[in-house]
């Protein structure tokens, strides 16, 4: 039974700056994953309904890419991924950590407010994999894993990292810190779970146990923090309920449903004994608790068997993960602050995971150098009033996995492609033109939240103005590597 904070007192508690910060990532789960905003998705997620419940709950709420790397670079840096080398997709298998050393992240953020750091989970933004007779490789053969293994949560500024980087890719090893647990000795064969990649893995390596243990460890660090009392910041990104989809023991069969499905309910679970432990150890009340997601639910949950069993996860919204649709990035935003933020609020403030940096550093009184976090905009103007006079961002820019745009301002969206931009048909610009749609899209989201209807051609001001405003902000901040934004589709006035 989770012992929570009775909605009452947590709103009679004192305003003050928070001592900890606890920021929950959730892998591929869009908005409609969670009960509280989406009853119809025949899914019960109580631990966060129930955090929904005891904080504030951002209904427009954006992923700063449409799949993983790019967005949790945002998360930490407060800075689109497009800026950087990496203009489309992901950190690819033993890739080299897309964070430079010297940028400033959300665990810098945190030390300076006297906060101890940690990662725990899936990092999934490269490291710097150790070659034997020295320097590094991403060739997995002359990796030696009895090495330390650079870059990673450590030289991005964490005190203390434990998980095992991606889920469904090798190694299927546990990094604690810049160090294998136990040497790959055996293969992790292909094709036995869905998604899952072969290559080096631990003796009985097992992935239902990953979930659990990643949880497990969030627990003991809480707990070993507050009895220490030491301030803390844990970033907990989860495996989960990314493929592989594998529940563990316990959950397996309880939805009734399939596989996936009891994932997401072991997902719920695991936010829960988080919670629990705050709780547990008296320091709920003095804790900030973000909780949020990488991108849109994945078609590999099979929407099909989903919706045979009573589920639905998709909701009102077009797409899914990797798509510039809203189905690929309009994800979870739940923020409990005691004392700040009123139980049982929602907010309709269009946000974006870059501004998680900002909002921690305004919650703990630390102030941003201006060469860092460009594109983080703190929310706390929103969690503490509610409707705001105006909006927090002129602009918020989503991207999809192919490196396609869009960018949104008030209801307005502009979709610099013809189709998805990812893995929902049409996919390309050239499949698009091949099925007679334009190279762009134009919807108005108060009025057509399922971008059903593409208002290109009655409103080409709008999609000139949208497009020219978005060229500023591009060229506002420094961008690595070519610009790729030249040879998008620019509407002119009159099209």
């Amino acid at each position: 039974m989770n012992l929570l904070i009775p909605l009452a007192l947590v709103a009679a508690l004192p305003v003050e700056d928070p001592r900890n910060v606890v920021v929950i990532l959730a892998d591929d789960m869009g908005l409609s994953s969670l009960y509280a905003e989406h009853p119809g998705s025949g899914l019960p997620t109580p631990n966060l309904d129930r955090l929904a419940s005891q904080g504030m709950s951002f209904t427009d709420a954006h992923s700063g890419s449409a799949v993983c790397s790019p967005t949790r670079y945002g998360l930490l840096t407060g800075r689109y991924s497009w800026r950087t080398s990496l203009k489309a997709g992901i950190v690819n298998k033993w890739g080299p950590p897309l964070i430079a050393p010297e940028r400033t992240t959300l665990a810098d953020v945190a030390h300076q407010a006297g906060l101890h750091t940690a990662c725990i989970g899936k990092w999934h933004l490269g490291w710097r994999w150790p070659k034997a007779g020295g320097g590094t490789t991403s060739k997995a053969a002359e990796i030696d894993y009895a090495l330390p293994i650079g870059g990673g949560a450590l030289e991005a500024g964490f005190d203390h990292y434990f998980g095992d980087d991606v889920p469904n890719w090798p190694p299927y090893i546990w990094i604690e810190d810049d160090h294998a647990l136990a040497l790959p000795e055996g293969e992790m064969p292909g094709g036995k779970y869905l998604g899952v990649s072969p290559g080096p893995m631990t003796p009985e390596w097992s992935l239902e146990a990953v979930l659990p243990e990643l949880t497990r460890r969030c627990v003991h660090y809480i707990r070993d923090r507050a009895q220490a009392d030491e301030p803390f910041l844990l970033y907990f990104p989860m495996t989960s309920p990314h493929t592989p989809i594998s529940p563990s023991e316990t959950f397996q069969g309880q939805s009734g449903v399939s596989d996936y499905a009891d994932f997401l309910l072991e997902t719920d679970w695991s936010v829960g004994q988080v919670l629990r432990a705050l709780d547990q150890q008296g320091i709920a009340d003095e804790t900030l608790v973000i909780f949020t997601c990488d991108n849109g639910t994945s078609p590999k949950a099979d929407f099909e068997k989903l919706s045979e069993g009573g589920v639905d996860l998709l909701g009102p919204w077009r797409g899914s993960k990797a798509d510039i649709w809203e189905g690929g990035h309009r994800v979870p935003f739940l923020v409990r602050w005691p004392g700040v933020v009123e139980p049982g609020t929602r907010s309709a403030e269009p946000i974006a995971l870059t501004d998680i940096m900002a909002t921690v550093a305004d919650a703990l009184g630390v102030e941003l150098p201006k060469d860092c976090g460009e594109d983080s905009v703190s929310v706390v103007p929103a969690l503490k009033e509610g409707e705001l006079d105006a909006p927090l961002h002129e602009l918020i820019v989503n991207h999809s996995s192919r490196g396609r745009f869009a960018v949104r301002a008030g209801p307005w969206k502009l979709c610099f492609c013809g189709g998805s931009g990812g893995w929902t048909a049409p996919t390309t610009d050239k499949a698009a033109e091949k099925a007679g749609l334009p190279n762009l899209q134009l919807f108005n989201l108060s009025s057509d939240p399922g971008e059903q209807t593409n208002l290109l051609a009655t409103h080409p001001e709008k999609a000139v103005e949208l497009a020219d405003r978005f060229r500023k902000l591009v060229q506002s901040q420094s961008n690595d590597g070519a610009e790729w934004w030249s040879q998008l589709p620019w509407p002119k006035s009159g099209d």
